[in-house]
């Protein structure tokens, strides 16, 4: 049976890969414990650390997760694979997306193209074509925009440039015009750990 410094120690570890860094006094009131507690807690992770490819990073006020160091070889193998690989016709249509609507979170993005796009979004931003941003209106989602490397790649100064930027993005406005409870849910789950995929991306 866990005590509760196991079960604290599990919770942490979920905020942080739900939530990214965040402060103790953050952990201590979202979970209802003591710091005393929470720095129990915290050690409890470090005691896991040895069996996992994962590591606490506190640097006093903060906790962040991060890849073990055992693990950088596969990371960088992994990533230079990706950097590699041809971005296929799924990347095109997720930068299209992203180009023609500006800022959209990965739901929004999804219901554009009718699959789960988390993969090649991945890969576009590790490619640093897109950049994942905080979403003004839900804190607890991202929106992706384009870089200005995409915008340089693709020869133009500003997103009107595109060719037949207004007509396209009135076709996509019009997409979602329709379905305003379809489109309304996509924004609420927009959340990165919270839309299951129908459909996975095809490149």
């Amino acid at each position: 049976m866990e005590t509760d410094d196991q079960t604290h120690a599990t919770q942490i570890e979920a905020l942080l890969f739900a939530e990214g860094s965040m402060s103790k006094i953050e952990l201590a009131k979202d979970l209802g414990i003591t710091p005393e507690e929470l720095e129990r807690a915290i050690t409890v992770m470090r005691e896991r650390e040895g069996e996992r490819g994962i590591v606490l990073v506190d640097d006093g006020e903060a906790l962040e997760l991060r890849t073990a160091p055992s693990c950088a070889q596969l990371i960088e193998r992994v990533r230079k694979e990706e950097y590699d690989r041809d971005i296929g016709r799924a990347g095109l249509e997720v930068l299209a997306a992203v180009l023609y609507k500006n800022a959209q979170t990965r739901a929004q993005i999804d219901f554009i193209r009718g699959v789960n796009s988390t993969q090649t979004l991945r890969t576009l931003t590790m490619r640093g074509l897109l950049r994942k941003v905080t979403n003004p209106q839900n804190e607890r989602s991202y929106l992706y925009e384009p870089t200005a490397d995409l915008l340089a790649h693709l020869g133009i100064s500003k997103i009107g440039d595109l060719p037949d930027f207004e007509l396209i993005q009135k076709q996509l406005n019009d997409l979602e015009t329709p379905h305003p409870e379809v489109s309304e849910a996509a924004h609420e789950a927009s959340s990165e750990e919270l839309s299951e995929p129908i459909e996975t991306d095809h490149e």
